[in-house]
C-alpha cells in the first residue's frame, strides 16, 4: 500500500506540473527565451576546422607470476584526427584525416612491433538540391605509413608462394611503407533522411572505382601445420570499377560524452582485371566499420573500433581488426 501511495503521489505531482505549465508561461516576466531566440543546432557557413592530437599508453610488469612471462610489456602510440568542412549555400564539403600508430613490446618479442598502423583520408563534396537529396563526389585513401614485418620470438623459416625465401630468422618484411595503398573514387546521389547532432544518417549510391597498389607485398597464409615454417602469399595490384552503395551513421549522446559511428560499403565490380575470371558477385567487396568512444574527461577517452574488410580479388578472406585504446588527447584546433 505504501509503494502504491508513493507512485500515486508522483503521478499527481506530474499532473499538477503539467497543468501549471500554461500558467507559468503566462506569468513569465521575460526571463525565458522566446522561440525565435533559441539557438538551433546548425553548422556554421564557411570553413570549420578541427585538429586533435592523442597519446595512448599501457605498461605491465611481471616477475615470477604463474602463467605469465617475466619482464615488462609496453604499448604506446600516437593518433591524429583532423577535420575541415566547408559549407556555403548548397555546397557541403567534408574532409577527414586520421593517423593512428601503436607499438607494442613484450618479454617474448623484445623489440617494438607495430600493432596498429593506419593512415586514411576521405573527401566528400555534396551538392544539396534539398536538405535531404542531391549529387555527390568522393575520394578515399587508405594505407599504412611504416614498413610491415612479421616478428617471431624464435628462429623460423619463411616461404612465399611455396618457395623458401629466408631461413633461421626471427622476422621477415611483409610490406613496404605506404603499402598496400588503396584509392577509391565515387560519384552518384546521396540521401540524408536524418541530420541531427545525436544522429546523422547518410546514404550514398552510384558508380565507383578502386585501385589497390600491393605488388610485392606479402600476407600471412600459414595453416600452423609446421611451427618452424611460416607460409606467406604474395599480393598483386587490383583495379576495379562498378556499382557502390554506402551507408553511414554517426552522432553523440549524453551531451557529447558518448560518440559513435558506423559505416558499411558494398562494391560490385563488374569491371575488373581478375586473372581467375570470376564474376562480379564473387568479387563483391565489403568495407564495414564501427567506433564507440566514451569521453572520460575533457582530455581522456576510451575508444573501441572495429574494422572488417573483404577484398576477394586481393586476398579471399575476411580481414577483421579490433582496437581498444585509452587515449589522452589535446585539441590543437577546436
Amino acid at each position: 500500500m505504501r509503494r502504491a501511495f508513493q507512485c500515486s503521489k508522483w503521478v499527481a505531482a506530474g499532473v499538477l506540473v503539467g497543468m501549471s505549465g500554461p500558467a507559468l508561461a503566462a506569468a513569465d516576466p521575460g526571463l525565458l527565451p522566446k522561440e525565435a531566440e533559441v539557438v538551433k543546432d546548425v553548422k556554421p557557413e564557411g570553413w570549420d576546422p578541427a585538429l586533435t592530437l592523442g597519446v595512448s599508453l599501457a605498461l605491465s610488469t611481471n616477475s615470477n607470476f604463474v602463467g605469465q612471462p617475466s619482464g615488462n610489456s609496453f604499448t604506446g602510440g600516437l593518433n591524429l584526427l583532423g577535420r575541415i568542412d566547408y559549407l556555403r549555400g548548397v555546397v557541403d564539403w567534408r574532409n577527414v584525416l586520421k593517423i593512428n600508430e601503436v607499438f607494442t613490446r613484450t618479454p617474448i618479442v623484445d623489440e617494438f612491433v607495430k600493432s596498429i598502423d593506419q593512415l586514411s583520408f576521405e573527401s566528400v563534396i555534396y551538392y544539396r538540391i534539398s536538405d535531404l537529396f542531391g549529387p555527390f563526389a568522393s575520394f578515399k585513401l587508405d594505407t599504412s605509413i611504416l614498413e610491415g614485418r612479421d616478428v617471431r620470438g624464435g628462429a623460423v623459416d619463411y616461404t612465399v608462394d611455396g618457395t623458401l625465401v629466408a631461413e633461421d630468422v626471427n622476422s621477415f618484411k611483409l610490406t613496404d611503407g605506404f603499402q598496400p595503398l588503396q584509392l577509391k573514387e565515387a560519384i552518384g546521389f546521396f540521401v540524408r533522411p536524418i541530420s541531427k547532432k545525436t544522429v546523422e544518417i547518410d546514404i550514398r549510391g552510384g558508380f565507383g572505382a578502386s585501385q589497390t597498389f600491393a605488388d610485392g607485398a606479402n600476407i600471412l597464409a600459414d595453416d600452423g601445420a609446421t611451427a618452424d615454417i611460416i607460409e606467406l602469399t604474395s599480393l598483386k595490384d587490383v583495379i576495379q570499377a562498378g556499382a557502390v552503395l554506402e551507408v553511414q551513421t554517426r552522432g553523440e549522446l549524453e551531451e557529447g560524452r558518448i560518440l559513435y559511428s558506423a559505416r558499411a560499403e558494398v562494391m560490385v565490380p563488374f569491371i575488373n582485371d581478375d586473372p581467375a575470371n570470376r564474376g562480379a558477385g564473387e568479387l563483391t567487396n565489403f568495407d564495414i566499420g564501427a567506433k564507440l568512444g566514451f569521453k572520460l574527461f575533457e582530455w581522456a577517452s576510451l575508444d573501441y573500433e572495429l574494422k572488417i574488410l573483404r577484398l576477394p580479388q586481393l586476398v579471399d578472406i575476411w580481414q577483421i581488426q579490433n582496437n581498444l585504446l585509452l587515449t589522452f588527447s589535446y585539441a590543437l584546433i577546436d
